[in-house]
């Protein structure tokens, strides 16, 4: 209400006598444009009035049910005078906002009520209970200072003021101005930021109102709000952070970095960050312009991450000799849905079940430490699609980053969030390329690198989503395009394929995620036939693809495929296909269910030179992001993520399938979508099921071509199958060709029988893919304007899977000394029913 207004009621005498016992009431409200709002209490009384005493609710749109509480604070007001409480979002007028006593979220609009309270009793209201705009764009100020009742709208008691009229804010009915209290910290007492952090997880002090200073190192609005401020002597003591972050919605635009600040707040801890939560804007600059030099991380083995980053809390910090790699590289995270990057110390992480077998108490234990042992480097403001703020020279040729780069000369302060600790960089800040050192995998060896003693090469190969019939390519009959948007897209994703297979040089390579739209010359696996053939050097075999007799592999919109080098390798009778088991019925809670696996694709080949024949069957098993029925009562704990068990009855299909009807040397390939301790593979491959400590479980309700297996009934899973998984036999346990959340593993597999181990002689991942930022692949989908290369590198999500062979005749001394054993299968195997089967020996069999 303006000074005129204000003096008027004054000077009548009328209604300030009929409430004098009445203290607070709401003098004016300023509902303007933009985030100008404001409202302004007046204390009518003859004694000061504390405001811890009240609340201000909100009514949102007219309720009487949906509503906030708008926070006061704990001043006072005196008799007589003003408080007002102004809009805290950066874009309201600098002018509303300096009329502030208290800065804090309002939020409301012309049809949002608001009612004073006391002990939960409105003692005075503003506005009616109703969805119309009436007090859009103006200002009402008090002409009547007759508390109204709740849900009173008594028009007659406020003068309507033009839209942004802020005159009348802070000025008394006898016309006196109540100026803002300016905040100082001259005669307080202060507690240090290092007292204030302690040496615990946990501070001390949670609950106390303290005064405390420091230089501010980080001004954040998005990620956090507030200041991170550092003392810049500290006390000496390693186990204690020097930083902490001050958390207020409206700092004061003129604080700034290097500024030392004094800050009075409460001391919380927030989901595990220590911090200090400003009192209104109760900050105040004592000078400007300090430097503060980041701090060194100082990591050591045998402590968490999480654990060593604590004494850090807070602090500017930088990552220069700190050990700290790349676990992830910088890409889309779709939990924070914006582009990061995420460290780990010493070497990238690894899926538990690629590891450990699921459950054992060195899975639990990797999967709880890393938990504790990722470090995100996220920017405060959400980087621009395809730009990383702090490495201007990121690029797809040579300003690349990659899974287990250590990284020099980072620097941020270290914030605390979502479980995570963050290192946030100035958004400005600039690496060299040179500050990522491609220590743990590289791209200097262009091409994989296996034994040259072979002469046969299988890979695996999942193409993700290579979909042509968006761009005149077959029509798809089972589902929409999952593959590249745009026809610049599509070309760019066949091209880095079709570099990538020129350089496996594989004589047949197995493929997932191919679409499935038949075999004619405008199909996807056609086009890719072509494109591989014209890429690759004229004095290079060309390749044809396997055709299946039913026109499509399955029913997914996806499928997999088979290409090869007829100059290599020669098909044998009709490829075949092998049909997943299904699932339908319902989950414990009524939830129906129609799952479905995708088909396998088998055929036998003859190589030309041996004259030796290989049974290649490629899969894409049921993927982890689904549901199935068995899910609603996986255990939390179960780290084998959704549908194992449906993956587990197509293993033992598939396995079942395979002895029956196919005999010598099998090689499974494919995406199996298990890592590489879980069930499913473990049923392929070792599964101890003769004393099992960890117990293998097909789905339930599942079933085959339409008949069920075992009568609907989830059972043990009594033998393995004795096929070597061939990458992990020839690099060790922990080769990888994927990686997930900033953990590495395989979901691609190669598996060899027995008859087919002796013909290895070596087996790799091609770290194209897996070990890059997902920003390089093919979809130009949060990439922005940053240029794609057509090279190999980030092809696909997934590495191809490399396998060299010589297919030499074998003699039986020569077998019977090298054939492998495995639980189940010595000259023979256990089968579902626990009894012993012979499987006889085939001396000489070649073909």
């Amino acid at each position: 209400m303006n000074t005129i207004t204000k003096a008027l009621i004054s000077a009548s005498g009328l209604t300030l006598a009929s409430v004098s016992q009445a203290q607070l009431i709401i003098s004016e409200y300023v509902e303007g444009s933009g985030y100008n709002k404001a409202l302004e209490l007046y204390n009518t009384g003859t004694e000061s009035v504390s405001l811890a005493d009240y609340v201000m609710t909100r009514y949102v749109n007219g309720s009487t049910t949906n509503s906030y509480s708008i926070s006061l604070g704990e001043d006072s007001i005196p008799a007589g005078g003003t408080y007002v409480l102004v809009e805290s979002n950066s874009n309201t007028d600098a002018a509303l906002q300096a009329k502030a006593n208290r800065i804090t979220s309002l939020n409301f609009n012309g049809n949002d009520p608001v009612a004073l309270k006391k002990d939960g009793v409105v003692v005075d209201f503003f506005g009616e209970y109703t969805s119309s705009n009436f007090a859009k764009d103006k200002t009402y100020a008090r002409t009547d200072l007759t508390p109204l009742s709740d849900g009173e709208w008594n028009s007659a008691a406020w003068n309507v003021l033009a839209k942004n009229d802020f005159s009348g804010l802070g000025v008394a009915p006898d016309g006196s101005v109540t100026e803002p209290v300016v905040f100082s910290c001259e005669g307080q007492t202060l507690t240090p930021v290092y007292d204030i952090q302690g040496n615990g997880s946990t501070s001390l002090l949670v609950g106390d109102k303290v005064y405390t200073t420091g230089v501010v190192t980080r001004v954040v609005s998005s990620l956090y709000k507030g200041v991170f401020i550092q003392d810049a002597a500290g006390d000496g003591d390693e186990s204690t952070s020097d930083g902490l972050f001050v958390f207020s919605s409206n700092i004061p635009s003129d604080v700034e970095v290097g500024d030392e600040v004094c800050a009075l707040g409460e001391v919380k801890e927030y989901y595990n960050l220590t911090e200090l939560v400003l009192d209104s804007d109760s900050i105040e600059v004592l000078s400007e312009g300090n430097e503060l030099a980041a701090t060194p991380l100082e990591l050591e083995e045998g402590s968490l991450l999480h654990d060593q980053l604590e004494k850090y809390e807070g602090m500017l910090v930088s990552t220069t000799d700190s050990d700290l790699v790349v676990t992830r590289p910088y890409s889309f995270d779709y939990d924070s849905y914006r582009n990061n990057m995420v460290l780990s110390f010493q070497s990238p992480l690894y899926k538990s079940t690629h590891l450990y077998i699921a459950g054992s108490d060195e899975e639990k234990q990797l999967a709880e430490d890393n938990e504790k042992g990722a470090l995100f480097v996220d920017t405060d403001a959400k980087a621009a699609d395809g730009v990383i703020p702090y490495f201007s020279d990121f690029n797809a040729e040579d300003g690349y980053i990659r899974m287990g780069d250590e990284v020099q000369n980072l620097e941020g302060v270290i914030g605390y969030s979502f479980s995570q600790y963050r290192l946030i960089p100035v958004a400005d800040e600039n690496l060299a390329k040179s500050d990522f050192e491609h220590t743990f995998t590289d791209r200097s060896n262009y091409g994989p690198e296996l034994s040259k003693e072979g002469d046969l090469r299988i890979a695996s190969f999942n193409v993700l989503n290579l979909f042509n019939s968006p761009f005149d390519g077959a029509e798809n009959p089972f589902g929409d395009n999952r593959g590249a948007e745009s026809l610049e897209d599509y070309n760019l994703q066949l091209t880095k394929i079709a570099s990538a297979i020129t350089l496996l040089d594989a004589d047949i390579v197995g493929l997932m995620e191919i679409e499935n739209n038949g075999f004619d010359e405008t199909s996807a696996i056609a086009a890719l036939v072509e494109a591989v053939n014209t890429t690759q050097p004229a004095s290079a075999a060309p390749y044809a693809f396997i055709s299946a007799d039913a026109g499509y592999v399955g029913s997914d919109a996806i499928a997999v495929g088979l290409i090869y080098r007829p100059s290599v390798v020669t098909p044998k009778k009709k490829a075949v296909l092998i049909d997943m088991p299904e699932q339908h019925g319902t989950d414990a809670e009524g939830n129906q269910f129609d799952k479905y696996q995708r088909t396998a694709l088998l055929q036998t080949f003859k190589h030309r030179r041996s004259r030796e024949r290989i049974s290649v069957v490629v899969n894409h098993f049921k993927s982890k992001g689904s549901g199935c029925i068995e899910d609603a009562n996986r255990e939390a704990s179960d780290p084998q993520s959704n549908c194992s068990a449906f993956r587990v009855s197509a293993a033992v299909a598939l396995g079942d399938y395979l002895e029956r009807n196919v005999r010598g040397k099998v090689m499974i390939l494919g995406d199996l979508n298990s890592y590489g301790k879980e069930d499913p593979i473990r049923v392929l491959t070792d599964y101890n099921a003769f004393d099992p400590e960890f117990p293998v479980y097909t789905a339930e309700q599942a079933t085959l071509n339409g008949a069920p297996i075992n009568d609907g009934e989830s059972v043990e899973v009594t033998r393995n199958y004795g096929f070597t998984n061939l990458v992990p036999h020839f690099q060790g346990d922990e080769a990888f060709s994927y990686t997930f959340n900033g953990e590495l593993g395989s979901l691609d597999h190669a598996l060899a029988n027995w008859q087919l181990m002796k013909h290895v002689v070596d087996a790799d991942d091609w770290h194209i893919n897996s070990a890059e930022s997902n920003l390089f692949e093919y979809s130009s989908e949060f990439t922005g304007d940053l240029v794609k290369s057509d090279n190999a590198y980030s092809s696909s999500d997934h590495d191809p899977v490399v396998v060299e062979l010589k297919m030499r005749r074998w003699n039986h001394w020569y077998g019977w000394h090298h054939r492998p054993w495995h639980a189940g299968y010595l000259f023979g195997y256990w089968n579902e029913h626990s009894n012993w089967r012979h499987q006889p020996m085939r001396w000489g069999w070649w073909r």
